[in-house]
């Protein structure tokens, strides 16, 4: 049997298709050494099984190695805000549009709700979330 570059394709395209799927990033970089080799054979079909193994092998690694940092600094800038929205919002002021009662309430903000510890105050009183925990705001009056 012979190996064509597109069925170093097919490979690559089915390791990206579970790279979406699953988490990590684990797949991406052996999609990425199943694309060079069917590049590589692309280029020179008579290349044997062992070396496209090899090639697979060592550009798999070498992407890991050198794509790592660079992903966890894309992570860090987006990925942070979207697993940790609550910390996003410390420092900022906002409005009430409930009344905080015995230390709890409710405030929406955007298209989601959240539910505020803080000192009882009025609806339409301006307030500053000092942490998070959670879901929870904990809020203090904005000066």
């Amino acid at each position: 049997m012979t190996i064509v570059f597109w069925y170093w394709w097919a490979i690559a395209a089915v390791l990206l298709v579970f790279e979406m799927m699953l988490p990590g990033v684990v797949f991406l970089f052996l999609a990425i050494g199943a694309a060079v080799c069917g590049l590589m054979l692309l280029v020179a079909p008579a290349v044997g099984l062992e070396f496209q193994l090899f090639v697979f092998a060592v550009v798999a690694v070498a992407s890991a190695v050198f794509l790592r940092s660079s992903l966890r600094r894309l992570q860090g800038r987006s990925g942070e805000a979207l697993n940790e929205r609550g910390k996003a919002l410390v420092g900022h002021t906002f409005v009430l549009d409930q009344p905080i009662l015995n230390g709890r309430g409710r405030i929406t903000l955007g298209d989601g709700s959240w539910t505020v510890t803080g000192p009882d105050m009025v609806a339409g009183a301006k307030v500053r979330v000092a942490s998070v925990s959670g879901t929870e705001l904990k809020v203090e009056p904005a000066p």
